[in-house]
């Protein structure tokens, strides 16, 4: 039993602590959010070396996708367009990575363990991005909400 337990305490360690959006319910003060497109992709970690799921399972990016990736960790979403989750699913779990990669971005919504306040956290990547350009890395457009109308 003490193995059991232990190996599954061993499994959730391995598990990335990602952040979850916040869904509006109608009663919040909402004039410090933001708010984006809810893309349906695959969550993608990138730890600074390695893409990974919300579960910490290794994502199989080829090489030459995640070549020219920052040294620092990022937070986003695997995606191609809308309503293509099935095919994104298929290019982005398989272990065997292919051409179909090409299909893919890698839409970012946060940086993780960078100091600032949102914004800046995504301005750091914003300012990588111009002296290390990467077709495949899309900062996720935010919006400033104003009050519960905007």
């Amino acid at each position: 039993m003490r193995i059991i337990i232990l190996l599954f305490l061993s499994i959730l360690s391995f598990a990335v602590e990602l952040q979850k959006p916040d869904v509006y319910k109608g009663d919040e003060k909402v004039n410090s959010w933001f708010m984006s497109e809810k893309l349906d992709g695959i969550r993608g970690y990138w730890d600074g070396k390695e893409l990974k799921s919300r579960k910490g399972k290794k994502l199989y990016a080829p090489k030459w996708f995640i070549k020219d990736f920052p040294p620092f960790k990022l937070d986003g979403e695997l995606w191609t367009k809308r309503d293509d989750f099935e095919t994104i699913q298929s290019i982005v779990m398989d272990k065997y990575p292919s051409i179909k990669w090409e299909e893919i971005t890698y839409n970012i919504f946060e940086v993780p363990d960078t100091k600032g306040d949102f914004i800046e956290r995504l301005k750091k990547l914003e300012n990588w991005l111009k002296e290390h350009p990467n077709r495949y890395i899309k900062i996720v457009k935010q919006k400033r909400v104003k009050n519960k109308k905007i």
